[in-house]
């Protein structure tokens, strides 16, 4: 397993498809009723994994390209200023753009995530001993690291910030019990299933290839992903009348939001995602049961993703190049009389030095080297 620019590149495109897959799957009614959201999350998961992994395997295939690739290689390569110190090529220059714009990107959210922060260290937590209790229920017999409630007029939305020291926030809003109890599993479903480092390593992904059109929807897919996911995780625990409790929970915190003035920075909310479609859609998966419905086919949605998953390492595209004197170690190419020695093979030929180093695989021989001896196996070559 290795690394290369080629690995990468081949990566942000299988990652770009798994993003407009996850959009696709989650507009998908049909889907997400019969399925529930398991191909949403399944699909996300691997979509991660594809981006922490963007290496060649054992069995990847390089597939070289002779035309397309090597024009568009020269172009990038090709100097634009050469001062004989400085050398400026439009790789170069792309690759400043990149940098610099992932940086003041990763700065301004790393800015307004201490700001919100710096905020909430200042707030006090509720006094009111009805929210640790129902916290306490929501939570269960699992004994939860939170140990403050925060309630202010400015909050648009419950949510939970932190992992290590986790808060949670709510807004200024007059919540029945079932309704604060509705949220506070939603958000501890959010801190269980660790949706921050999820949110997370997404926001990361975003931020790096700003660029890119087709990530751009990444972020707050996922996010809707997560919501529902906690929504399916509190419809386990709710009963029928609860779980209308919880959509007047969601309804209230929706006319809120347009009166708050403090956003929720990097952090699980109860209502995240304000999109019209978005939110009748959780209420349709609410409200038709669909969450507490027994799925039969998710290995096979499954074993379909992570089959896709590996078929995304079958191949990387690079440009084709002829192997230059660096590749054989010597200040000068190999000539006809020099100690080096081709085996065929059945997409062309393997290049070794005497005895047995192998040098490079070529899908045919070059000019300057057509003098050398070409053997059918390395069993030919050990007889003679």
């Amino acid at each position: 397993m290795y690394f290369t620019i080629f690995s990468l590149t081949i990566t942000v495109v299988w990652v770009s498809f798994f993003a407009i897959l996850i959009s696709t799957f989650r507009k998908q009614m049909s889907v997400l009723q019969y399925f529930s959201i398991y191909p949403l999350l399944i699909v996300l998961l691997f979509c991660i994994l594809r981006m922490l992994l963007p290496l060649e395997l054992p069995y990847t295939i390089v597939i070289d390209s002779e035309k397309i690739l090597p024009s568009i290689q020269f172009f990038l390569v090709t100097p634009l200023f050469d001062s004989g110190y400085i050398n400026i090529s439009p790789a170069f220059f792309l690759g400043i753009i990149w940098f610099f714009g992932t940086v003041i990107i990763a700065v301004r959210h790393i800015r307004t995530y201490r700001r919100f922060r710096h905020l909430l260290a200042f707030l006090p937590a509720a006094g009111e001993k009805r929210l640790y209790q129902l916290l306490a229920a929501a939570d269960g017999e699992n004994r939860s690291r939170i140990r403050k409630i925060i309630v202010h007029s400015a909050v648009e939305s419950p949510a939970i910030i932190g992992c290590i020291q986790p808060v949670i926030i709510l807004p200024d809003i007059d919540f029945e019990d079932e309704e604060l109890l509705g949220i506070f599993i939603h958000e501890m479903a959010h801190y269980r299933h660790k949706h921050h480092f999820i949110k997370l390593v997404t926001e990361i992904i975003c931020i790096c290839f700003w660029w890119n059109p087709l990530l751009k929807k990444l972020s707050p897919e996922t996010a809707h992903a997560l919501e529902m996911h906690a929504d399916k995780t509190a419809c386990a625990k709710l009963t029928q009348p609860q779980q209308r409790k919880y959509l007047s929970a969601i309804i209230k915190v929706i006319g809120n939001i347009d009166q708050a003035n403090i956003s929720n920075a990097f952090s699980c909310s109860f209502v995240e995602e304000t999109e019209e479609a978005k939110l009748k859609q959780r209420f349709i998966m609410i409200l038709g049961n669909h969450y507490k419905k027994k799925r039969k086919y998710n290995l096979i949605v499954l074993a379909c993703v992570l089959t896709i998953f590996l078929l995304s390492y079958s191949f990387v595209l690079q440009p084709y190049s002829e192997p230059t004197s660096a590749d054989f170690g010597n200040t000068e190419s190999p000539t006809s009389d020099s100690n080096y020695y081709f085996i065929k093979t059945k997409k062309g030929y393997d290049f070794y030095e005497y005895p047995e180093r192998f040098i490079v695989h070529m899908n045919e021989i070059p000019a300057t080297l057509k003098g050398m001896k070409i053997y059918k196996n390395i069993e030919e070559k050990k007889r003679k």
